[in-house]
């Protein structure tokens, strides 16, 4: 705060000083002239009197020097000069004073000095803030309290950019503080640094599921996965999976996650009882949602031809428990979406499944209406229907829509 202070009071100086020094210079200006064209009058006189005398034209050469001397004692603008330095204070010292005022009015009004001051005791209180929200040491830690760490927080990271942990601590704390804005800034910042730690991919993972969009739960899901594909043991990763899906009411899904965390744990242990409970909590959900969703009246009866398809895997590809498979068919010479399509959970295979009208993705665009299609097999990690970097793919030759046999599909290709 002292070095501010000190700064203001120079930027001040150099305001008054340019008020003042045209002043100065016009005063200095206007005295030295004057003085300079009388000695060069009296020394030009003062040579023609010699001149005079030495040629015999000067009746008293004492007398006509002593009255040049006199002249010039007479054309020395005392007065004036005097005059002038008045008149200059007193024009100077009001705009002096404005100036001033002018500098603390708008400070004062415009530089939030209250704010600052606080800004700098946050920033000093800082060890104290870390002790009691880090170490849990002394009073209980209070909203203000995780505000004033956040803004120490963020001036440390605005000298140290690189501060992983930081900005790690900034995003716990915008999720404590429930700022989804400061959570995600800074769980991005910190995963940018160090992709591979299992705290900040869950952190990053949590903001971008949070944020409500789609296409950000889809990435969320994607970095986990990817991280679990890497390191299946970490268990805060594998209860953040699970914890997507029961949000998304995929019920079949968190129980799956949630066994898989079963062999992690000590079975004695009061994690593997929560576990459990969670998955007899999912089991209860799944039974309450099979139960609203009976149909009530007969499915539908398929319609037109239906074509038999068998999907099997490539030797080494790796199909997890979460994953998708989506089948769907496209025409050959036809519109780009699909005509129909099917999406199975947790598939085994090889299996077979049956595309008809039935399955078609529009109204009066039939699968059986056109006359080539293909179909395509997409193995997915995320419940993303969407193409995504890891899926594995498989894609069939162009089908006549009166073709009876078997489609085999083999997913050999990785996108």
């Amino acid at each position: 705060m002292a070095v501010f202070w000190l700064a203001a009071f120079v930027l001040t100086l150099l305001a008054v000083a340019a008020l003042v020094m045209p002043f100065m210079r016009q005063r200095h200006g206007r005295s030295i002239t004057q003085t300079e064209l009388n000695k060069t009058l009296y020394k030009d006189r003062l040579q023609e009197i010699e001149q005079e005398d030495q040629q015999g034209l000067a009746d008293d050469r004492q007398l006509l020097v002593s009255e040049l001397q006199h002249n010039l004692l007479d054309d020395i603008p005392e007065q004036d000069s005097k005059q002038q330095q008045a008149v200059s204070i007193w024009l100077v010292l009001p705009g002096v004073a404005i100036v001033i005022a002018l500098s603390l009015a708008f400070y004062f009004k415009l530089g939030s000095a209250d704010k600052v001051q606080d800004w700098q005791n946050v920033v000093a209180k800082m060890p104290e803030l870390s002790n009691r929200i880090l170490l849990g040491e002394g009073a209980e830690v209070s909203d203000q309290d995780l505000q004033d760490f956040a803004l120490g927080l963020r001036t440390k990271l605005y000298n140290e950019p690189n501060d992983t942990r930081g900005w790690f601590l900034l995003a716990k704390v915008g999720q404590a503080l429930n700022r989804l804005d400061m959570m995600t800034d800074a769980a991005e910042q910190a995963y940018r640094r160090d992709p591979s730690s299992a705290s900040i991919i869950a952190v990053y993972a949590q903001s971008l599921f949070y944020s409500g969009d789609a296409n950000q739960q889809a990435k969320a899901e994607r970095i986990v996965v990817r991280a679990l594909q890497q390191d299946s043991s970490q268990l805060e990763l594998w209860s953040l999976y699970a914890f997507m899906a029961l949000e998304q009411q995929q019920f079949q899904l968190a129980i799956d996650r949630w066994q898989s965390m079963l062999s992690l744990v000590d079975a004695d242990s009061e994690r593997h009882q929560m576990l459990q409970q969670s998955i007899d909590f999912a089991k209860a959900q799944l039974a309450q949602q099979a139960q609203q969703q009976e149909q009530v009246s007969e499915p539908a009866a398929v319609t037109g031809p239906s074509y038999q398809i068998t999907v099997d895997v490539q030797e080494g590809v790796e199909v997890p428990d979460s994953s998708f498979l989506f089948v769907f068919a496209k025409a050959v010479n036809g519109p780009p979406m699909p005509l129909a399509a099917k999406k199975i959970a947790h598939p085994r295979f090889p299996l077979t499944l049956t595309l008809s009208d039935s399955d078609s993705m529009m109204e009066g665009l039939k699968l059986s209406q056109q006359g080539t299609f293909y179909i395509t097999a997409r193995l997915s990690y995320d419940n993303n229907a969407q193409t995504t970097d890891g899926d594995w793919q498989g894609e069939s030759d162009p089908i006549n829509s009166e073709q009876q046999e078997t489609i085999q599909l083999h997913i050999d290709t990785r996108l």
